[in-house]
């Protein structure tokens, strides 16, 4: 494998996991190697490898319009398995599970309210960096998929790799130092452009991507609405966690989850203003500004998956 002096490391750093606020007030959490809360003593498998990606993508949001989003992802594997996820995410996640990790949770969310009510700044809000946990199987040929459905709505999915045909080019370039060949495939309303490389022998990428001969490392859908592009790439021994809160996920068809999320996004200012006046602690948020009017999605942003709208 060959090096890459800024991206290749060789050992994991122990770094602890906490939450903070920055001078711009916004909520964030050192994701880069820290650990949940809390997880499970049961056996797990171990990932060989971790890639850490940047998905950038449009998102029509309320009243804001049309902003784009980063969010950090971790893709954990080995030759037989993965998990692609959010360490922010999953962090939060693990709060949930346990009386004082809740408690930490609500000390957290108080604080983020009440900066977001000085500021306006809905970043300063305890929140999710990208909500989607993938987990996938080489010799299930299968992936599963647990997701958020609604302001409060979480369900989970599986699905074939068969639903996934690529056609390999002869394009090339370097990413991370390591020499790519292009790809394309059609996949659930969107037409993808990846780049792969098979100095590194594992059939996986970043969401639901797989099934090349090598890592993915980038990955474009040609509206521009999507990308993932790998940033890092290192040894690792972790363990693949499975999803915390498993029970508040419920099993769910992939197109009706896709429509309700969408229906979710297309009233999002509402949502959140709704959630803003009842608080779980039973206390209401003063909000003086009347709903702004939402402007019209005129340049058809939409979820990463758009065959729900056949």
């Amino acid at each position: 494998m060959p090096n890459s002096p800024q991206t290749t490391k060789f050992a994991i750093k122990n770094i602890p996991r906490h939450a903070s606020y920055g001078s711009n007030s916004t909520f964030s959490v050192n994701h880069d190697y820290a650990r949940p809360f809390r997880f499970s003593r049961r056996e797990r498998p171990k990932a060989e490898i971790k890639i850490s990606y940047n998905y950038r993508h449009l998102f029509f949001r309320g009243s804001d319009g049309v902003v784009e989003i980063n969010n950090r992802y971790i893709l954990l594997a080995n030759q037989k398995e993965s998990k692609f996820y959010s360490p922010q995410t999953e962090y939060l996640d693990s709060l949930d599970s346990t009386p004082e990790g809740r408690a930490v949770s609500r000390q957290l969310m108080d604080i983020g309210v009440k900066r977001y009510l000085e500021t306006g700044d809905r970043s300063a809000v305890p929140h999710n960096d990208g909500d989607i946990y993938v987990f996938k199987s080489i010799p299930e040929t299968e992936t599963e998929v647990y997701d958020r459905a609604g302001m409060i709505e979480f369900g989970h999915y599986t699905e074939p790799f068969a639903e996934m045909e690529w056609a390999i080019g002869d394009s090339t370039k370097n990413l991370l130092g390591y020499e790519c060949i292009m790809a394309t495939t059609d996949y659930h309303g969107r037409h993808w452009n990846v780049w792969f490389t098979p100095d590194i022998p594992i059939h996986d990428g970043p969401w639901k991507l797989c099934g090349l001969p090598g890592l993915i490392l980038e990955a474009n859908e040609t509206d521009g609405q999507h990308s993932f592009i790998a940033d890092g790439i290192e040894k690792s021994d972790r363990l693949m966690q499975p999803v915390y809160g498993k029970h508040r996920y419920e099993k769910m068809n992939r197109i009706d989850m896709l429509k309700s999320l969408s229906a979710y996004y297309g009233n999002m200012d509402g949502a959140v203003r709704a959630a803003l006046e009842n608080l779980p602690d039973g206390k209401r948020a003063a909000i003086s500004k009347a709903p702004a009017v939402q402007p019209e999605n005129t340049q058809n942003i939409d979820l990463i998956e758009t065959d729900y709208r056949k």
